[in-house]
């Protein structure tokens, strides 16, 4: 029994005991002896077909070669990789088993593994661009937190200099008591000094009022210093963490894009390309 027609009694087997659902077919040097498709990959070929020049099966026949090649799509709306092996007997070519599997599988797995690390590429952009702006708040808001530390001090500065204010209020308003007392001892001499020492009160009460409310107004911008301060210490605080958290997502981002890599790779790697 030649080589040849083992290789078409066997036909039927290999169909059967490949792993994967696989098309076989065996050819002489010019036609199809036998056929069988894929449950998934049918060509619509027939025993009898001739082989057309340039296909897997014509060229291993022609150059006594194994021949893989990947077909697209385009081709019988069905992407495939074929394997054309020659048979060889007595050092003469007398024909070709073929073999294919559809590569669909595969082609979507490439395009999904590209597709996540295109995604995973854009939201890296977005989070490298959050965590620039969560650094920047922090560094406003502890600009911000020193500002308003320094405004406590003048603040405190301005308190001093109204104590001062009120004090020599407080020493004017005496001194005009007692020059009242002093023109009202003169009698008829001391009735104009007696009007200057009376606007020198109203004017050192005026001044104690005015004092009040400048501490009062004081007072309320100190208490609202201190509110801002303290928000600007939890907006820092909060922006930290937000940098912190952001830089870790950049880091899982990191590794997803790597598994998404060898996820293309490994997809590539089974088309088993020429």
């Amino acid at each position: 029994m030649s080589l040849l027609n083992s290789v078409l009694m066997a036909a039927p087997i290999l169909h059967k005991a490949f792993l994967f659902d696989c098309m076989v077919g065996v050819t002489d040097r010019e036609k199809f002896l036998a056929y069988y498709p894929a449950s998934d990959l049918n060509l619509g070929i027939k025993v009898g077909d001739q082989l057309r020049a340039g296909s897997i099966n014509a060229t291993a026949v022609a150059e006594n070669r194994r021949v893989v090649r990947k077909i697209g799509k385009e081709v019988y709306g069905i992407p495939y990789i074929a394997v054309g092996y020659p048979i060889v007997e007595n050092g003469q070519v007398v024909g070709c088993l073929a073999t294919g599997v559809t590569t669909d599988r595969e082609d979507q797995l490439r395009a999904l593994a590209e597709n996540l690390t295109g995604a995973l590429e854009n939201i890296a952009v977005h989070t490298e661009s959050l965590a620039k702006e969560a650094n920047d708040l922090a560094q406003a808001s502890h600009i911000l937190s020193d500002t308003a530390v320094t405004m406590e001090k003048k603040i405190a500065e301005t308190s001093q200099i109204n104590q001062l204010i009120r004090d020599i209020s407080t020493r004017s308003n005496v001194l005009g008591l007692n020059a009242v007392l002093e023109a009202a001892r003169a009698g008829a001499a001391g009735r104009g000094f007696s009007v200057v020492a009376e606007e020198i009160r109203r004017l050192s009460q005026t001044t104690s009022t005015s004092a009040k409310s400048i501490f009062r107004i004081l007072d309320e911008m100190n208490e609202l210093v201190g509110t801002v301060t303290g928000e600007m210490e939890k907006t820092m605080n909060h922006s930290l963490q937000q940098s912190t958290r952001i830089q870790e997502l950049d880091a899982v981002m990191q590794q997803l894009r790597k598994m998404a890599e060898q996820l293309r790779e490994t997809a590539m790697s089974t088309g088993r390309m020429e």
